[in-house]
């Protein structure tokens, strides 16, 4: 034993070497595996702003993402002030167009004024007879006078153009001899057939019918049981003493 301590002989300078070394490897794997350092207070500021280094270039722009769902609708927005007025145009007035020719001349119309009746032209009116009898069988006569003259005379008689109450077409006194061979209608609505005139009664009271033997007169003429060409006269009689009254429509047609 004393023999290899002999032989055995370190110096300090190995010692130290030898002591570096294992420090050496076994720091460096202390350092490995643990930070020394563990906040920046621990580090100058002068050494913080050294280690400092300046901004990278901006990297490239990223792709687009996808788009969003849209948005609600904003409230409309007030309206806008009105605008001003235009300036007036300043276009040319056209030119005026050349002047249409005349048209032929019309035909020279008919006057309004007419002499005779036309041919199957009808006129209405109205007629009545009203006095006070004394005694049976006294006469007053009633007056037919057309609006306008006839160019010939109308066909008249007691039976055929005389229409008493309740005898017009189709009512039930119907005067077979008048209707409808001369005369048509009722006293609301007379009727003639060209060239003859038609006399209806609406209402009768202590009457007769051509007392003289005759009910119609020409008084142009003068002759019985004729018309004129201007009108034509009715004589009537009173069956008893009293009021007397018959009235009603007459109608005319030109031939």
């Amino acid at each position: 034993m004393q023999r290899l301590r002999k032989r055995i002989h370190v110096s300090p300078a190995t010692a130290i070497a030898t002591l570096a070394l294992v420090f050496a490897m076994t720091g460096g794997a202390y350092a490995a595996k643990h930070y020394l350092i563990t906040s920046t207070k621990q580090i100058s500021p002068k050494v913080l702003s050294a280690l400092k280094g300046n901004a990278g270039p901006a990297g490239k722009n990223g792709t687009n993402g996808a788009a969003g769902a849209q948005g609600a609708q904003g409230a409309q927005g007030p309206a806008g002030a009105k605008g001003d007025a235009g300036a007036a145009g300043t276009g040319a007035v056209g030119a005026t167009g050349a002047t249409g020719a005349t048209g032929a001349t019309g035909a020279t119309g008919q006057t309004g004024f007419t002499e005779t009746l036309p041919s199957e032209k009808t006129e209405k009116g109205v007629w009545s007879v009203l006095y006070t009898a004394t005694a049976p069988g006294q006469v007053m006569s009633a007056s037919i006078s057309y609006n306008i003259p006839l160019a010939t005379a109308p066909q008249v008689g007691h039976v055929n153009t005389f229409i008493g109450p309740k005898e017009g077409e189709g009512e039930e006194n119907e005067n077979k001899a008048a209707i409808p061979s001369h005369c048509k209608g009722t006293v609301a609505e007379p009727q003639a057939i060209p060239g003859n005139l038609c006399v209806f009664v609406r209402t009768s009271r202590n009457a007769t019918d051509g007392p003289l033997g005759a009910l119609f007169f020409d008084p142009q003429s003068g002759t019985a049981e004729t018309a004129g060409q201007a009108g034509v006269v009715m004589d009537f009689g009173a069956e008893a003493a009293g009021v007397v009254f018959q009235d009603g429509t007459w109608v005319v047609t030109a031939g």
